[in-house]
């Protein structure tokens, strides 16, 4: 039977090539494109799981999976399959998918990254492409993936991402291949790059390498513009020196380019050749010099430029130039300073081949006919280059490219580089700086640098043409050995440039003669001078003139000198001079200073006495030297002349010889010098002598600042070309002498170089000696032998203590280490290492401590150290140096150094067995290293070095190390004490991190090694700690473990899923391992649990750490952990009950009694719940797993199952509290109120639970919300809460009463005093001056009877004094807030508000519309509910948000402040203040409703609110906790508004009585509305509703209601006329006319009234008071002296005397009984209204459209009140208008006219109600507007007599609390706008057709100090009417004018 079988390694990754969607439940889904990782194969299918989803495992067919090459990690726990692809396009995978989902987070969350993420993205995606595509060489592969990485780090940084550690390849280390002390490095490294990088603004740097000292430049020819008439040659080069000033220099060879007028547009292959390489060219020189491209034009034809034949271009540029062709003329120069061009790209040391080239434009300036090419004249006479009319500036168009390293080094590295093949190549005018055994070169470079030539037999000067020839000793010409330049040709002659007529010309010319050494020694250089003609016929037969000659070698044998030289001109005879005659050779060729000549003919030549001719020579050799001290050794050397004393001079001629010069013949000298050392056997002093020369020019080629390029010259030199197999033995022998005369003065300076130089001299030694065995191979006995004798000298030296011998020793022992690699090879390295410790150990403790060290760490990553017998010698003496420098303090920084890297060496893979030398570094040094991390501060650079040697460590020990570590502590205090400190160490690790956040991946490992380190402790602990039991060693491992799992950085929930991923599949999840670890140990405490429960130091119990540590989001740590719980629940329950104080708690006996409960594992619990829930610990899924699973427990346990239920329950109670607390505190959209409301409920359970502690912790976060939000009034009520907590005591304070904010107050009194001042601040802030006396007199009775202090008593009385003229004080505004229902519907809000109703305190003038708008905008997502009928279960139950807000009336609690003689300011404020009760209306409509008269069916349901506090409190709002609906029929609705209406009249009376400064206009207001009979439509409506006979008969039980409503309408008249009467008292001119208009009104409505319903009496206290008035008015009336001109008069003459104040209950106002009617003694009194009443169709004001407004004037109240209704929501109305003084506010308002024309004079009170609970028949239409102002009162008299002995109390028969709706009329009738109508007239008495009252007087600039005019009735009497009514129109106005703003709106009474 077959069976499942794993697949290769190879074959264990694949990618699905087709959709799978399976064939049953054993498959997986696969789509096109996932990747799958096999697992097992079996026939045509696979086993395994998609990458994407490892948890879900399945089968698959292998025909839909193409299996892909990988890689096969099983270096972790878990074995990871990936792709075999390039390390740095993985990492580009990885991070793509990782970006990719947080770029939808910073598109959704606007964050300014998203655009830097996404361009990255886009590049990375593009490099990714560019490198799976196969095709970039390797440096651009290179520069491409550091670009990669570099971008990479670059937008981790930016994201906070973690820091990506790479190798020096670029490839992501792996932790688990990298020692922890290397990885600590490269984060510190790539941290370091980082903020480089940041602070170089952001540019992205390039590869960089160590430079090479060679450069090379690349110039490519891209275009000529240069116009020229014949064919020209441009000879281009690199200069140095500023031509402007005539010190150019050649740098390097010209680079030649032909070139003709027509270009090369026949050729254009020839210009893509244009390409040359300038090599050589050394680091110091660009830097030194000033740079420049300079190419001369050189025109070649006749001496007058001609134009050429275009036929003749081909031929010409394919034609070998030569000397008889044509003349080399000037035709210009052009140049450009690329100076700047190569400091730039200087700075860029891998060229960067896909970058686009920059062109570069070199200028051309052109030379006259008769010019020369010297540049500074040629520049200071054009400072403008030429331009061209059709091409602009004439020049040279190029790119410039500077590349790094010689042209050998730049093809090898480049080799795929296209622009280093096949270009020609211009050497550098010197030999290179590195010259590498094999290299030759021999080269001679001439300049042409001036002449003078007299002119003999011509007129003029000559036109001079120099031809130059290589000739050897015979005369003979040698040809093709000159070059002018790169890109042309050699030359047999060389011919220079020909100026017109110049005597002394400067040529500047340069060529290179390239001679064989042996020709070279021979050869001469010939120059000869010819005139050149301007006639091409006399050209032909011009001969040279004079010659001149120089000879290549000197006498001496060195080669001609790098100088200028002088040349002696030879005159030559014609007729005598033969061309082959070479005998001038035996002629002095160079004047000499000084030196006079002779002009003598021989040969047919003459020395010229006159003329001369200068030229420099430049010698590049390798082999010919130009030094007489070098050529001489060199010749004693190869001759081995047996003459000491010339040895010895030539030693000492070799340091004079200069260093660059022995650079050059390094092999030769080194050659010379050990054949000599070899061939001495007799003179021991002519070896030191050679041993001295040897090492001077070792010293010199090992000189880091001059010749550090030569030592790869050396090297190579040694390894290929050295020879000497017998030096060895000389070597050895000389050097020890030298060491052992180490004291000797004489030879110290020798010794110091020798020690210096100590690398290469054991080289020469040991390859001596490889080369003399693989010769002869014997000797190695005596070679061992001796070389032992040496190193052991050495080590002896070390023990010298002069300070002469310091240098030496210093120099010894940092160069030992340096002959290491060559010495194993044919040493034994034990030895080597015994000497090398001996080295150390020899040399005083107090000399050169830092250089030992160095020593150390260089023999530590020498070859020696991995071998382990080596080891065992070298490490405990390392060991023991570290371990004194340690407890010194002395050298930390080279110590942690050495440490890591012993660790860092002993973690690689090729050191062999290292478990001894770990355990010899744990046993000696581990203490002395976790002591220095336990002692450094966290700011301490060296502390995360220390730290990462710790964990590296820590890592590398294995069980076994472990295990002997800890036995070596005999004691137990020992091992304790040792545990104690390793577990601070771990804990501060943990609490404070010495790694950046940012640093993952040393983070994690750190994190491993402690998992390790607390699974070996809690063993240690378990095994030998508990008896004798040690509780500080458990309680520090207890809360290093739980601090170490709750540490941020192993919280996987909180990573990206692949970040999740990586580390489970590393390191697996930490916290589960370590919490298993400690429940382990916590159940194996036995009978000391109790101590970490119950324990009497608080920092001991170990509740709270438990239940962080269960609080982690992990499902299975969760419930591995919760049951400790109840483990401790047991332990308290099962303690000892009467346990002494000072023992610790223990657990009872069999014998014993029992504590028998858990209440300080309670207290804990709940404290620390608190603090974690808000901290962000825990969840909804935590409190059921612990519900769940503890609750379970204690079901099971028969003794604590009630107890145990009880705190389960408590704990889910408060944990549901704290998180909805914590989700709502940090919600930032959530509003304060939302807040506070969150804290209240939180506050309610802990006083439910009597936690003061916790309760008082809230009390102060909502005092510190509420300040913050300038709610003053609450914050004093939340502070009262913990006020109450305390007494009157001196009593010390518990320490869950103290305060936050004074914790130096210890006792009871001290802090309660201390709240009440804050609190009565508080409340003076909030205006509440009533609470704030509350408080006062509480704290005047400490000051008085208790503490007795009369200086704060004295205080106190004078701020209360301040608070109650504050109260009584009109000017302070105390807005009377409203209050507003608000019902949370759905499950959509939070738990503290789902399906309950609060009652809310508004804001200041607050009104419905704005507090909608602002309770919406807390709830964006809440639906508005329309009606206020209850809502379904079904809207209750939803997870959506509904709001029902309606506004509420008070119900005023105190009624002794309800009274009329109560001051306003104290009603006002008891009317809106410290009320619990509230009250709306709803209307509608019971069966079938009346069309004509909706008032038959209109009922109203009246509910009544109680909150659980009362308002204000410490919240703006509170829960209602009491609800009560009454339904009224429509007739007691009916009654209910006629006795609200008549109350307020009644009160407003009353308050005008006792206050004479009180505004008018409210009273006219009220007034105007009651008694117009255009509003009597409301009345009409109740006659035929309720008063017709049809309904009597029909509701006999509605007969007593019946009464009282007519009762009701009657008792409205006595109201009115005393409200007229007041009003006729203080009337004044603008309101005359409204005035007149309503007395008018007034008789026809009480002549209606009381014919129907009889006649009421005034109350008794409203008689008394309004009978002066009355009196008045009369008098005033009978006067026949008054005239219309003076009826003004002052209100001082109308002065009464109020009676006494009456209070009257709405049980006392009872309706009045009927009373037959009065005597004519009683009609006379009214007498005088009934006169006036005849002119009411005249004086009749626009009653009707005044009554038709859609505003109730009844919201503006006396106290300047708005108590809402149709009122624009943002208008406010100032409380100034009650004392007649507009405020500053209130001016800014709009008057009281325009608030007039919004007022609705309805017939009844508008109810409570909200606009959308109202039907469309109930929504009045709109009306006109009228504005108004106060007017002229007059007196009234009665009509008809009044109901005899009418009962005050029948007047009021309801208190005020039910209104109406506006309209229920459906047409616009105007008797259904105001409560004020409401008041009875008698039906029918609308008359349309009267003529309206007249509009308000209007009175400007009237002053208010002035006395006001009173109008009075007999005045008006006299008066004519048509004076008033002349400008009134008989028809109402459709709209009237508006008051000018100007116009005083104020009562002007008197002050």
């Amino acid at each position: 039977m077959m069976s499942w079988t794993p697949p290769r390694d190879r074959e264990k990754y694949g990618v699905a090539i087709y959709n799978f969607s399976g064939i049953n439940d054993s498959c997986i889904k696969l789509s096109v494109g996932e990747t799958v990782h096999i697992l097992e194969e079996l026939g045509g299918w696979y086993f395994g799981y998609a990458l994407h989803n490892k948890a879900l495992r399945g089968v698959f067919p292998k025909s839909f999976i193409q299996v892909r090459d990988c890689i096969v990690d099983k270096t972790g726990p878990v074995e990871v399959v990936t792709a075999r692809l390039p390390p740095i396009v993985q990492e580009v995978t990885a991070v793509l998918r990782e970006w990719g989902v947080l770029l939808r987070k910073l598109y959704v969350e606007r964050k300014k990254e998203f655009t830097l993420v996404r361009d990255t993205m886009k590049e990375l995606i593009a490099h990714r492409s560019k490198i799976l595509s196969g095709q970039l060489p390797g440096d651009e592969l290179k520069q491409l993936k550091y670009r990669i990485t570099h971008g990479i780090d670059r937008v981790n940084a930016r994201l906070g991402l973690d820091l990506v550690v790479r190798d020096e390849n670029g490839n992501i280390l792996n932790p688990d291949i990298t020692s922890a002390v290397k990885l600590f490095r490269h984060h510190d490294e790539a941290a370091a790059q980082l903020r480089k990088h940041e602070a170089s603004d952001g540019r992205v740097p390039t590869v960089r390498r160590t430079p090479h000292l060679s450069w090379t430049a690349h110039v490519s020819i891209k275009n000529i513009i240069i116009k020229v008439p014949e064919p020209s040659e441009i000879s281009l080069g690199l200069y140095i020196g500023d031509p402007r000033e005539g010190k150019e220099r050649p740098l390097t060879e010209a680079f030649i380019i032909p070139w003709t007028d027509d270009g090369y547009n026949g050729h254009p292959d020839l210009l893509l050749k244009l390409k040359c390489l300038f090599t050589d060219l050394s680091t110091v020189t660009l830097d030194d010099n000033q740079v420049w491209l300079i190419g001369s034009v050189i025109r070649l034809g006749s001496m007058a430029s001609k134009e050429v034949d275009p036929r003749r271009i081909s031929a010409v540029l394919g034609k070998k130039i030569t000397s008889n062709d044509s003349m080399r003329r000037p035709f210009g120069v052009v140049m450009m300073d690329v100076t700047s061009l190569i400091q730039k790209q200087k700075s860029v040391t891998v060229p960067s081949n896909g970058s686009q080239e920059v062109d570069q434009f070199a200028a051309f300036y052109p030379c006259g006919e008769k010019e020369t090419l010297d540049l500074k004249k040629l520049l200071s006479s054009r400072s403008d280059a030429v331009r061209d009319n059709r091409t602009g500036f004439q020049g040279i168009w190029f790119t410039f490219q500077l590349l790094n390293g010689d042209l050998k080094q730049l093809q090898e590295d480049n080799a795929h580089y296209v622009a280093l093949r096949d270009v020609p190549v211009a050497l550098r005018l010197g030999l290179s700086d590195v010259i590498m055994p094999g290299d030759v070169r021999n080269d001679l470079y001439i300049t042409l640098l001036s002449g003078e030539f007299s002119r003999g037999a011509k007129t003029c000067d000559r036109n001079v043409e120099v031809t130059v020839r290589i000739c050897d000793e015979k005369g003979n010409l040698i040809p093709g050995v000159i070059h002018q330049g790169c890109g042309k040709g050699p030359l047999d002659e060389y011919h220079s440039v020909t100026y017109h007529h110049e005597g002394k010309p400067r040529w500047a010319e340069t060529f290179k003669i390239a001679l064989p050494i042996e020709e070279f020694k021979k050869a001469h250089v010939k120059f000869t001078f010819r005139h050149r003609s301007t006639n091409d016929v006399k050209d032909k037969n011009e001969k040279p003139f004079a010659l001149s000659f120089v000879k290549l070698m000197q006498s001496n044998g060195t080669t001609l000198m790098n100088t200028d030289h002088e040349l002696i001109v030879y005159k030559i005879d014609g007729k005598k001079w033969n061309d082959n005659d070479w005998s001038y050779l035996n002629l002095p060729w160079q004047r000499i200073n000084g030196e006079e000549l002779t002009k003598s003919w021989n040969h047919g030549v003459a020395p010229s006495l006159k003329d001369s001719f200068t030229i420099s020579t430049t010698f590049c050799s390798t082999k010919l030297t130009q030094n007489a001290e070098l050529l001489r050794l060199l010749e004693w050397g190869w001759s081995g002349s047996p003459d000491r004393t010339t040895l010895e001079s030539c030693l000492q001629g070799l340091r004079r010889v200069p260093s660059e010069e022995l650079m050059v013949f390094l092999q030769d000298t080194l050659d010379v010098l050990l054949e000599i050392l070899m061939n001495n056997s007799t003179d021991d002093d002519s070896d030191n002598k050679v041993f001295e020369a040897l090492i001077y020019v070792i010293t010199i080629a090992t000189d880091k600042n001059k010749h550090e390029a030569f030592q790869p010259v050396l090297d190579t030199y040694i390894q290929q070309n050295f020879h000497a197999t017998l030096a060895y033995n000389k070597l050895i022998h000389v050097l020890k002498y030298y060491v052992e005369e180490g004291q000797n003065a004489d030879r110290q300076e020798t010794l110091k170089k020798a020690m210096k130089c100590l690398q290469y001299v054991f080289k020469f030694i040991i390859r001596s000696r490889q080369l003399f065995v693989e010769l002869y191979g014997r000797g190695q006995e005596e070679f061992e032998k001796s070389l032992q004798q040496l190193l052991e000298a050495m080590a002896s030296m070390m023990k010298h203590t002069v300070d002469t011998t310091l240098t030496v020793q210093a120099h010894c022992l940092k160069y030992i280490t340096t002959t290491i690699p060559d010495i194993i090879t044919t040493f034994d390295a034990v030895i080597m290492s015994q000497i090398l410790v001996k080295m150390i150990d020899n040399l005083d403790q107090k000399r050169i401590p830092k250089q030992k060290l160095m020593t150390m760490n260089e023999i530590i990553h020498s070859e020696l150290f991995k071998f382990p017998e080596c080891r065992k010698v070298l490490l405990p003496s390392f060991i023991d140096h570290i371990r004194r420098l340690l407890a010194a303090n002395e050298e930390l920084v080279l110590c942690v150094k050495i440490l890591g890297d012993i660790l860092d060496v002993l973690f690689s893979s090729d050191v062999g067995p290292n478990h001894e030398d770990i355990s010899l570094l744990s046993t000696r040094l581990l203490e002395d290293i976790l002591s220095i991390v336990y002692k450094m501060t966290r700011d301490d650079p060296l502390n995360c070095k220390f730290v990462s040697v710790l964990v590296s460590l820590l890592r590398q020990m294995s069980d076994r190390h472990y295990q002997n570590f800890l036995n070596q502590f005999q004691t137990s205090d020992q091992l304790c004490n040792f545990l104690l400190e390793l577990l601070m160490v771990v804990e501060n690790l943990v609490k404070e991190p010495v790694f950046p956040s940012d640093w993952a991946e040393m983070i994690l490992l750190q994190n491993s090694v402690i998992v390790k380190v607390l699974q070996k402790c809690s063993r240690v602990i378990t095994e030998r700690v508990r008896d004798p039991f040690r509780e500080a060693v458990w309680f520090n491992f207890f809360h290093c473990a739980i601090d170490f799992i709750t540490q941020p950085s192993l919280q996987l929930e909180d990573f990206t899923q692949s970040k999740r991923n990586k580390i489970l599949s590393r390191y697996r999840d930490m916290r589960r391992e370590t919490a298993l670890e400690i429940k382990s140990l916590w159940f194996s405490l036995g009978q000391h649990k109790i101590r970490f429960v119950a324990g009497s130091d608080d920092r001991q119990n170990m509740v709270g750490p438990f239940l962080k540590m269960t609080m982690l989001p992990d499902v299975e740590l969760r419930k591995a952990t919760i049951p400790i719980f109840f483990d401790m629940m047991q332990c308290e329950f099962y303690s000892l009950r009467d346990q002494e104080k000072d023992l610790p708690p223990d657990m009872a006996r069999s014998d014993q009694k029992i504590k028998g409960k858990f209440n300080e594992f309670e207290n804990e619990m709940l404290e620390k719940l608190d603090q974690l829930v808000e901290s962000g610990h825990g969840d909804e899924h935590y409190r059921e797993v612990f519900q769940n699973m503890i609750g379970a427990l204690c079901e099971d346990h028969a003794t604590m199952r009630e107890p145990g239920r009880k705190l389960v329950h408590t704990i889910s109670r408060l944990m549901d509290r704290l998180l909805q607390y914590r989700t709502i505190m940090n919600n930032p959209d959530n509003s304060a109120e939302t807040r506070m409301s969150c804290i209240v409920n939180l506050l309610d359970f802990y006083s439910e639970i009597h936690r003061k502690e916790l309760y008082l912790r809230y009390v102060y976060k909502l005092s510190e919300l509420h300040l913050a939000c300038d709610n003053y009034t609450e914050a004093g009520y939340t502070l009262q809460q913990h006020a109450a907590l305390l007494r009157w005591s001196p009593d010390p304070l518990s320490s869950a009463l103290r305060s936050p904010h004074h914790i130096s107050l210890g006792r009871h009194d001290e802090l309660k005093e201390k709240l009440y001042e804050e609190i009565i601040s508080y409340f003076d802030k909030g205006k509440m001056w009533e609470d704030a006396l509350t408080l006062c007199k509480e704290l005047v009775k400490h000051y008085e009877e208790v503490i007795i202090d009369y200086v704060k008593l004295s205080e106190l009385l004078t701020r209360m004094a301040v608070f109650y003229k504050n109260i009584m004080n009109p000017q302070n505004l105390r807005p009377e807030p409203e209050y507003f229902r608000v019902a949370y519907y759905g499950r959509g809000f939070p738990a503290f508000l789902q399906n309950k109703v609060f009652v809310y305190r508004g804001n200041g003038f607050e009104r419905l519309a704005d507090f909608t708008s602002r309770i919406l905008d807390q709830f964006p997502n809440a639906e508005l509910m329309k009606k206020l009928t209850p809502p379904s279960d079904e809207v209750k139950e939803s997870p959506q948000q509904f709001l029902q807000i309606s506004k509420v009336d008070c119900a005023m609690q105190e009624e002794k402040f309800s009274s009329a003689h109560v001051s306003e300011q104290i009603q006002s404020y008891y009317r809106a203040n410290h009320v619990k009760v509230f009250t709306y209306s709803r209307p509608f409509h019971r069966g079938q409703k009346d069309p004509t008269n909706e008032f038959a069916t209109l009922c109203i349901e009246k509910t009544t609110l109680q909150t659980s506090y009362s308002l204000p409190g410490i919240l703006r709002c509170f829960q209602v906790v009491r609800t009560k609906s009454i339904e009224l029929s429509p007739l007691e609705n009916a009654v209910e508004t006629m006795s609200s209406a008549n109350r307020e009249v009644y009160n407003l009376v009353k308050r005008y009585v006792q206050d004479s400064t009180l505004p008018l206009h409210p009273l006219t207001r009220k007034v105007s509305g009651m008694v117009d009979a255009a509003v009597m439509g409301g009345i009409v409506n109740y006659e035929k509703a309720f008063l017709s006979d049809e309904y009597i008969e029909s509701h006999p039980s509605d007969a007593e209601r019946l009464d009282n409503l007519r009762h009701l309408i009657a008792s409205q008249i006595p109201l009115l006329e005393a409200a007229l009467s007041i009003h006729a008292s203080r009337v004044t001119e603008p309101i005359a006319g409204l005035h007149e208009h309503m007395v008018s009104s007034f008789s026809k409505m009480k002549a209606q009234v009381q014919e129907k319903y009889g006649e009421a009496e005034m109350p008794e206290d409203l008689r008394n008071e309004v009978c002066p008035l009355r009196i008045h008015s009369l008098l005033s009336m009978n006067s026949e002296q008054s005239a219309r001109s003076s009826y003004l008069y002052s209100t001082q003459d109308t002065k009464w005397l109020p009676c006494s104040s009456i209070e009257m209950d709405s049980e006392e106002l009872r309706p009045p009984r009927e009373e037959p009617r009065q005597d004519k003694s009683r009609l006379s009194f009214t007498r005088g209204l009934h006169a006036i009443s005849s002119l009411s169709s005249e004086f009749m004001f626009m009653s009707m459209s005044l009554s038709t407004s859609q505003s109730s004037l009844s919201r503006l109240s006396t106290s300047g009140k708005v108590c809402g209704g149709t009122l624009p929501r943002h208008h406010k109305i100032s409380s100034n208008f009650m004392n007649g003084t507009p405020s500053k506010s209130a001016k800014k308002e709009k008057s009281f006219s325009r608030l007039l024309r919004r007022e609705s004079f309805t017939s009844q009170r508008e109810p409570s109600t909200q606009w959308f609970d109202r039907s469309d028949s109930q929504l009045a239409p709109p009306q006109p507007i009228f504005e108004l102002t106060e007017q002229v009162t007059i007196p009234l008299t009665r009509e008809r007599p009044k109901r005899t002995e009418l009962e005050p109390e029948r007047l009021l028969i309801r208190p005020r609390s039910l209104t109406m709706s506006s309209s229920l009329s459906p047409t616009p009738s105007p008797s259904l706008g105001s409560r004020e109508s409401l008041m009875s007239t008698p039906t029918g008495s609308i008359c349309e057709e009267e003529a309206p009252p007249p509009l308000p007087v209007k009175m400007r600039d009237q002053d208010s100090d002035s006395v006001s005019q009173r109008l009075s009735a007999i005045s008006l009497q006299a008066a004519n009417p048509s004076c008033i009514i002349s400008d009134i129109s008989p028809e109402p106005p459709q709209k009237p004018p508006r008051p000018d703003k100007s116009y005083s709106q104020e009562d002007p009474s008197p002050p």
